[in-house]
């Protein structure tokens, strides 16, 4: 089962509300008024549309909802109708209800028909229940009030509801069987009656449920005059004693001419206080054997529908409402002739029957529980509601009627159910006041406290101020700083690049340092062979040369033997001479070529020497280039760790500035805390100066 939306029959104005909880008191369903907020609401689903709350509110804060306005376009717009009048209508208009007709009848309504005359069906569709099933107890319905309240709340009696509709739908329901002439026409409810809407829109048998109030307020607005219009009766056969319906009593009184002495086995009730609590002590009866009465004769209002919410006549004393119900009922018994015997009746009632039949007026009803949200607390529960209260003990159950419930309990459920406050509770703000009273004394230190408080409050806003520039400032250069690191992180990625494009000729150049000292090595044990090697050309020289000086002195041997030879001789002593020339010849050319070989020799000395050095240059300069080559490794190397590191420098640096921009944010929202602060300090060393001055 789920939730149904019931249209809302009573509208709110918040403005005129004042809170005062009056409609609590005067709802007999309570838990439909929302107390929780600054003015009373209502919430639609569970109310049961009483329209109690409507009289009671003396400021005019709550009114009723009806179709008088669509009614009324329709009507302009000349769509075919007939009205249906509750017998109400003799109340709020006295001796002009059939001028009111003839008034409907030039704003285009076809035809009139009679509630009363419904209302004498609805008496036999009662009684033939009663005969035929034999029920337990029968509760009357044709107060739609009731039957929503035990629609919602007390689904259980909906057994016991007669299963027959309401008069008013008995004459519609009449209309559309027995005059086919109207059945294309639209039916106006001339009600006064506001929860009549959620009958129709139930049964979807009336297209309009227009409150004789609005009718009347239309007439006052337009200074309309009834008695200038013509008086039109209604279609089909009069009611006799039914015109009373209205009147409480006025079922039992019609009962009475079909089953004389059943009001000896009748409950008569009416109004919220009476007829609410009798139906919850029925629920609390059904499981026990106690007799229950047969017919429960019941109305939702306190004077009948003669002062519906629907009439506006719920303040106009009894007398005068029922007064006008008296003499038209008295009419009609006149006219069906009741003194002249019991027969009479008996002919009332043929005609009677040739409007009823068997099921044509049957009723079923919806089972709305569903939206009956409000949940009990349990003992626990209720004990802590209470304890938000200030109740604590028996002694502070009041049930003072203040807040409007009645009772503690229930005030406790709706608060259990956000349906109200603690507020609201004359108990609670008596508890405040003595704790209140309890504190007075440390007022004068809570003032002293709070002063000092607003003077340390007022400090840190002055601080705060001051951090506001520093903290712009510190935003500012991170945002600067986050700029040149930016800049200078880009350097240091181009500088890493680079030295990775240079790390490779580095390294060539080692190798070549290498090389060259390898080099001169080689070119200094070549210089040291070509030493040794003259060193040996010189001792072939000095050979040379003594060879050179021997063969000289052997060809001066020679010519002195040529000579003493004579001319024998002389051929030898020119081979001699030959011979002593080519010496001496041989002799100075060594010579030459060992002052050559001096020289070369100590060329080669010099560049032994030369040579010796500048491998001494190169090895330290190798050593050097390897130096510098493991450096620039090394550098290179940090050079690629912090280019990869400024991504993380980069992103820290962006993280600290949005934890910057935080910090501002936070900042900006510390300083209108602060300041916030400050004033509330300062609204309470005024409430408390106020408080000190009152208690003074």
């Amino acid at each position: 089962m789920s939730k149904t939306a019931l249209t809302p029959v009573i509208k709110i104005d918040e403005k005129k509300c004042i809170n005062c909880y009056a409609c609590i008191t005067a709802c007999p369903v309570k838990f439909c008024m929302d107390g929780s907020g600054e003015k009373l609401l209502i919430n639609h689903d569970l109310c049961i549309g009483c329209g109690n709350c409507i009289v009671i509110c003396t400021h005019n804060a709550r009114s009723h909802i009806d179709d008088a306005p669509q009614f009324f376009e329709d009507l302009r717009q000349g769509k075919k109708m007939v009205a249906v009048v509750a017998p109400a209508i003799a109340s709020v208009f006295p001796d002009k209800f059939f001028n009111f007709n003839g008034w409907l009848k030039s704003l285009g309504v076809d035809a009139f028909f009679d509630v009363s005359f419904g209302a004498e069906l609805t008496v036999i569709s009662y009684l033939q229940h009663i005969k035929l099933n034999k029920p337990r107890t029968v509760i009357a319905q044709p107060c739609p009030a009731i039957v929503s309240f035990i629609q919602i709340y007390h689904p259980e009696l909906i057994p016991y509801l007669a299963p027959a509709d309401s008069p008013m739908l008995h004459t519609v329901k009449m209309i559309r069987q027995y005059y086919p002439k109207f059945k294309d026409h639209k039916i106006a409810m001339i009600s006064p009656c506001i929860a009549k809407k959620r009958e129709f829109d139930e049964t979807k048998m009336v297209d309009y449920n227009v409150t004789m109030l609005s009718l009347r307020e239309y007439i006052e607005e337009r200074s309309v005059t009834l008695s200038t219009f013509p008086q039109v009766d209604y279609i089909g056969p009069h009611a006799e004693r039914a015109v009373g319906f209205s009147s409480p009593g006025g079922l039992l009184d019609t009962a009475e001419r079909f089953v004389p002495g059943i009001r000896r086995k009748t409950h008569k009730s009416e109004g919220v206080h009476a007829i609410y609590p009798y139906l919850e002590e029925m629920v609390e009866l059904l499981d026990t054997n106690i007799e229950l009465s047969l017919l429960v004769d019941c109305l939702n209002c306190e004077k009948g529908c003669n002062g519906g919410p629907g009439t506006g006549n719920s303040k106009v004393p009894t007398a005068i409402l029922e007064s006008p119900i008296r003499k038209r009922r008295h009419k009609l018994e006149e006219y069906h002739g009741h003194q002249r015997g019991e027969w009479v009746y008996k002919k009332f009632h043929r005609v009677l029957k040739r409007y009823w039949k068997k099921k044509i007026y049957d009723r079923s009803y919806l089972d709305l529980s569903e939206n009956n949200f409000i949940r009990h607390p349990n003992e626990a529960e209720l004990k802590e509601v209470y304890r938000s209260l200030r109740k604590f003990g028996k002694e502070d159950i009041y049930d003072c009627t203040a807040c409007g419930y009645g009772s503690c309990k229930t005030m406790a459920t709706a608060i259990f159910n956000k349906l109200n406050k603690p507020n609201n509770c004359s108990h609670y703000i008596l508890a405040l006041l003595q704790e209140e009273m309890k504190v007075e004394e440390l007022l004068n230190i809570l003032t002293e406290h709070i002063n000092s408080a607003s003077e340390l409050i007022d400090g840190i806003n002055t601080i705060v101020h001051d951090l506001s520039g520093s903290i712009e400032t510190q935003s500012r250069s991170i945002e600067e700083s986050s700029k040149k690191t930016e800049i200078m992180v880009n350097s240091l990625k181009e500088t890493s690049a680079l030295s990775r494009s240079k790390q490779e000729a580095i390294e060539e150049l080692k190798d070549n340092a290498e090389m060259g000292k390898a080099s001169m090595r080689e070119t200094i044990q070549s210089v040291q062979g070509i030493s040794q090697s003259v060193d040996g050309i010189a001792s072939a020289i000095k050979i040379i040369s003594a060879i050179a000086a021997n063969t000289n002195l052997l060809s001066m041997n020679a010519a002195i033997e040529a000579a003493h030879a004579g001319d024998a001789g002389t051929g030898f002593a020119v081979v001699a001479n030959e011979i002593r020339r080519l010496s001496e010849s041989t002799r100075e050319n060594s010579r030459n070529i060992s002052q050559t070989l001096k020289s070369i020799i100590d060329g080669i000395a010099v560049t032994s020497k030369q040579s010796g050095d500048t491998d001494a240059r190169i090895t330290e300069m190798s050593k050097e280039i390897n130096d510098f080559a493991e450096t620039m490794t090394s550098l290179i190397t940090t050079f690629n760790e912090l280019s990869a590191e400024s991504s993380e420098i980069t992103a820290t640096l962006d993280s600290l500035k949005t934890q910057s921009d935080e910090v501002e944010v936070v900042y900006k929202k510390m300083l209108t805390m602060t300041e916030q602060l400050s004033v509330s300090m300062h609204e309470l060393t005024e409430i408390a100066k106020k408080k000190e001055t009152l208690h003074s």
